[in-house]
């Protein structure tokens, strides 16, 4: 038996590079086939790649096309948090909200908030309704 065995290890290490090329060819004859059978879904998946391409372009406003013209180097980049203006504007209403450690609402605040029907607690305020999203002017 491991008679038999050396020699198949044998054989296929002497025949390496024809196993190497007969699978490549086998792959590459599956793959042939496959393509002929789905001509039609891989030409309509094409089509419809070289649409999306060429429509691409149009789609981005130029508003958001960007154009490199410093490199920073990394040791400078600081971190800036962006807010698009792409959000719908919306009315946020009156609330209350928590403040910072150490932080303390001012008496004008304090005192809309208890016109409004609420005691503050430490470090809370009060926050009037106002407007957010959309383009800001």
């Amino acid at each position: 038996m491991e008679k038999e065995k050396k020699t198949f290890v044998d054989w296929i290490k002497e025949h390496k590079k024809e196993l190497i090329i007969a699978g490549v060819s086998i792959a590459t004859i599956i793959a042939v086939i496959v393509g002929i059978k789905n001509h039609k879904a891989l030409e309509e998946a094409w089509a419809s790649l070289r649409k999306l391409v060429e429509k691409t372009p149009e789609m981005i406003p130029v508003a958001k096309l960007m154009s490199v013209t410093e490199v920073t180097p990394v040791k400078d980049i600081v971190e800036i948090n962006i807010v698009t203006a792409d959000r719908i504007p919306h009315d946020v209403a009156e609330h209350l909200r928590n403040l910072p450690e150490g932080w303390k609402a001012s008496a004008e605040k304090i005192a809309t908030a208890a016109e409004h029907g609420y005691d503050l607690l430490p470090g809370q305020t009060w926050v009037e309704a106002y407007r957010t999203g959309g383009l800001a002017a």
